[in-house]
This record gives structure tokens, C-alpha cells and sequence, in this order.
């Protein structure tokens, strides 16, 4: 009988676990939590050009102009009649 921890499985099945894991990551840069995302949505990406003259490089207001009209409309905002009531009027 193999001796087994708290969670039920035996020590084998824990250290072959460990080992594809290794495996699947060989290679692989992982457990980088600063790995800086390369998309186009992204305002604080890092330059594909290199900052190389004639990069067709969004700005950050285009990007967040661009995510706007992804966006959803806040509803329950919308909803919520004003407290003031010369709010609105001209």
C-alpha cells in the first residue's frame, strides 16, 4: 500500500505531476508577471518599430478613443434621473 498526504494522492502521482509539468513549460518563459502585452489595444505596449522614424505607432488617445466604441453604455446610469432639476435646461 503506498503512503498517501492530505490531499489522497500518493507521493509517485505528486512527483509526475511535477514532472510534465516541466516538461509543458520547458522552454517557455513562464512565471514572468511582467510580461508586457504586444496588442494593438493596449496603450502601454512597447514600440514594434523600436521608435524607428516613420512607425505607424497609436498614441494612447486613439487607443482609448478606439476602445470607446467597444465599450457598453452603463445602463443604470443612463437611468437614474438627475437630482437637480435645472440639470438639462438651457
Amino acid at each position: 500500500m503506498t503512503k498517501r498526504n492530505k490531499g489522497g494522492k500518493s507521493q509517485a502521482m505528486l512527483d509526475m505531476n511535477k514532472r510534465k509539468k516541466a516538461l509543458m513549460t520547458k522552454g517557455k518563459n513562464t512565471g514572468s508577471f511582467k510580461h508586457k502585452s504586444k496588442s494593438s489595444s493596449n496603450p502601454y505596449r512597447p514600440d514594434p518599430a523600436g521608435g524607428k522614424p516613420g512607425s505607424r505607432f497609436r498614441d494612447r488617445a486613439t487607443i482609448k478613443r478606439l476602445n470607446m466604441y467597444n465599450d457598453k453604455p452603463d445602463f443604470e446610469k443612463m437611468k437614474k434621473a438627475p437630482t437637480d432639476p435645472n440639470a438639462g435646461k438651457i
